[in-house]
């Protein structure tokens, strides 16, 4: 990276400090977890640390942890009460001001830790920050890029909120003061952390840079390996998120209201409707887009 001290242009012994933290949450992922290392190894520089959490893979994992470990910081192996309790350990021993998470199956593109420094840098009065990322399969090809909406109540509490995961990071000091992430969410933690967020009026910034790639496929959560029963520990989480975090509460049932959400965004955010018409008409310059940012120097 061209600048390895912190974005606010500290030196001595407070430049020291790393500025970003990135904690990375693996279990069993050996098949992606590679990549996903790689692609903060690659980047890094002194302003920046990388903690990875392995509560007890089977798969490899490790073994591939351990082949990484000279551009890893911290190496956490404790037992932990699901993913979200895991992420609150890599947390814990953060020692940067912004915080940023990546799942083990995921990867940030090359520049992307510039990017944030640059950003944060940019927008000091922030306590969140909102990017892009793309969509990809299990192969890595792209089929769409994620935009994010406003981190406020009302576009939470409408349904018509995007939650981009791999391209929000926060300030760490915000992070603590909302008790972290809620280890009893076994299906929505990201979203319940925004909406905390969201109910204490953290400053926010959107910007139009990509950070990350979100690999949706069968064996990931989010691509529906966990079937029925994730179905309805989410719909008990959003439920509650909604009733007691955004004072909204659902009537009804949760999918249903999801769905009459999607007209409510297109009207709320119709530059983000034209992009993802666009993207279907044209997906050819969603892949050009995708390529320049993989092929980019870092």
């Amino acid at each position: 990276m061209s600048n390895p001290s912190s974005p606010d242009g500290e030196t001595g012994e407070a430049a020291k400090e790393p500025f970003l933290s990135i904690v990375t949450l693996s279990f069993n992922q050996a098949d992606y977890l590679p990549e996903a290392l790689k692609s903060v190894i690659s980047q890094k520089s002194d302003a920046v640390e990388f903690i990875v959490v392995d509560p007890g893979s089977t798969d490899g994992s490790r073994d591939i942890i351990a082949e990484y470990r000279e551009g890893i910081d911290t190496v956490i192996l404790d037992p932990d009460d699901g993913p979200a309790d895991g992420l609150n350990k890599g947390f814990a021993a953060a020692r940067g001001r912004v915080g940023y998470f990546l799942n083990s199956d995921d990867f940030m593109v090359p520049g992307a830790i510039d990017a944030l420094l640059r950003q944060w840098a940019d927008h000091p009065g922030i306590g969140l920050l909102l990017g892009r990322a793309w969509r990809v399969g299990g192969d890595g090809s792209v089929d769409r890029e994620l935009l994010p909406t406003a981190n406020d109540k009302a576009t939470l509490a409408s349904g018509a909120a995007t939650i981009v995961q791999q391209g929000f990071s926060f300030a760490m000091d915000k992070f603590r003061a909302v008790g972290g992430f809620n280890a009893a969410n076994r299906s929505t933690w990201d979203y319940e952390l925004l909406a905390d967020f969201a109910a204490a009026e953290v400053p926010f910034a959107i910007v139009d840079d990509r950070f990350g790639a979100f690999r949706l496929y069968p064996g990931g959560i989010s691509g529906g390996a966990a079937g029925e029963a994730h179905q309805r520990r989410f719909d008990a989480d959003y439920r509650r998120i909604h009733a007691d975090i955004l004072n909204a509460p659902i009537d009804g049932d949760v999918m249903t209201f999801l769905r009459g959400a999607r007209f409510r965004k297109m009207l709320e955010n119709p530059s983000h409707a034209i992009h993802r018409l666009r993207e279907l008409a044209i997906p050819s310059i969603t892949r050009k887009r995708f390529s320049a940012d993989m092929a980019r120097r870092v």
